[in-house]
Formats: structure tokens, sequence, C-alpha cells
């Protein structure tokens, strides 16, 4: 292959990573440390990623080139997000989630992205960038109660409000009410990926979901909310007028019943 020998090694590293991501090579480990040495960036549907942030690990980057990261939510975004429909999307992440939702809309910029962990800001704000992106980026957390809530920061996977963890921040609170003040939209998709905050969701904001919401991609969490307390906003979540319409392992997708 005469192309590999014009190849740096930085060049080569990065496409032998993805040489690996399409075969049967199953090492996250040694995936991802040759997206490091590749200049830490993945392509996923064909968008560029920078994964270069310390929170990252090399395992979770070989995930990402895997295409395995949010796997279900993003199937399950390409099958039943309603287009024409804004999007506030809780829990962006690193953007890539987002940035596949945002190149889907009729109208890209209806489309707010939440994340409360102040070190993927930067690199939520890199990815939209590189991938022209046009959605709206909130550093918040969904939470009730007061201004500001600590968040407890893990890794790239997981932040959450009120729990401990090897790094805490303390950010600024909003809700889907200030949200959709603020943005004015009549009617939305609704994502969610809150480790565990989404029961809070339900249970202080049901009746905003219920008249706002038309398509609700959820992804939950019982580790964090806990067994009974999941099956129970999962219960309310028809009781409010929603049926359900897929969902792939953890990750449920409701729709909006119309009489």
């Amino acid at each position: 292959m005469p192309w590999l020998r014009q190849l740096r090694p930085a060049g080569l590293a990065a496409a032998l990573a993805r040489w690996l991501a399409r075969s049967s090579f199953g090492s996250r480990w040694v995936i991802g440390r040759l997206v490091e040495i590749g200049g830490n960036h993945v392509t996923v549907e064909g968008l560029t990623f920078s994964v270069d942030n310390p929170l990252i690990t090399t395992r979770e980057k070989g995930q990402l080139c895997l295409g395995l990261h949010e796997a279900s939510e993003i199937a399950l975004a390409h099958r039943h997000l309603v287009a024409g429909l804004p999007v506030i999307e809780l829990g962006g992440g690193i953007g890539v989630v987002a940035c596949i939702i945002n190149r889907k809309l009729a109208h890209p910029g209806d489309h707010i992205v939440v994340e409360a962990n102040p070190d993927l800001i930067p690199t939520l704000e890199t990815n939209r960038r590189v991938n022209r992106c046009e959605f709206q980026i909130r550093n918040a957390a969904l939470a009730y109660g007061g201004e500001r809530v600590s968040v407890a920061i893990d890794s790239l996977m997981t932040s959450r409000v009120g729990a401990a963890g090897s790094r805490e921040a303390v950010v600024a609170t909003t809700t889907l009410a200030n949200l959709l003040e603020e943005s004015g939209f009549a009617r939305v998709n609704l994502v969610a990926d809150i480790e565990g905050a989404e029961a809070d969701l339900v249970e202080q904001e049901g009746m905003l979901l219920r008249d706002r919401v038309w398509t609700l991609i959820l992804e939950t969490h019982p580790r964090f909310a806990g067994i009974e307390r999941t099956a129970r906003m999962l219960g309310a979540i028809h009781v409010l007028g929603f049926a359900e319409v897929d969902r792939s392992v953890n990750v449920f997708v409701f729709e909006k019943i119309t009489s």
C-alpha cells in the first residue's frame, strides 16, 4: 500500500485506528491509544470529533472510534426525531449526539444543548465549530430548588447533580421551563441523558412534558435513580399521555398520543 509510506507516524496511527475500528479487532484501549498518537480525533457518521480532553480516557476514545458511544441514543434519534421541530438536549457531553442530531434538523439553530460539566464545554464548542453545527450551548445542570448546584464529575461518561465524585464543580441550574421560556419554542423534541436526574425532570415538570414535548428520547439510569423510582418515572410518562414507540437497551422513545 504505497499511501502508507507517505504517512507520518501520527497519520499512520490515525489510519490504523480507523482500519481497526472497521475490523473485528475489539481492544478499545489499543484503538484509543492509536487515536491519541494520531492527534486525538475520531470520525463518527462522517463527522469529526476532537477527543483531546483529559476527562476522556484512552478506552473511551477507542469506544468513540468504534462508534459505540451513545449508539442506542443515536440510532433512536435517526428513527424518531421530528426534523421540523426544535430540539432541547439535556446532557450534551462533547457533542457527538448533538452534531448528528443538528445536521438532521430543518432549522439547526433551533437546538439547545445543555451540559453541566464545565470541563467539557471547550471540547463541545470545538466539535460544534469543526462540524459547522448551529446548536446553542448552555453550561448548566437540570436541577430544582436553587440557582446553583454542585455537580460531581468522574469522567466523560458521568457527571451527576448532588453526588460525590473525584471532582466537583458548582454550576448554574436550569429547568425545562426556563429553556422553553428563553427559546420561545412552542413544542419540542426532548433528548435527555442526565445520569438519574431524568426522574427529577418527570416529577417536577411532568405537566410541561405533557403540554410541550412531542418526542421524548430518554436514557434511564436506575443505578443512580434507583430501580423503583425509575419504574415509577416510566409509568408516570405513560400517564402524561405518551406512548412508548421504541427502545434500545436503557434508552426509550416516547411520542405524544394524539386524540
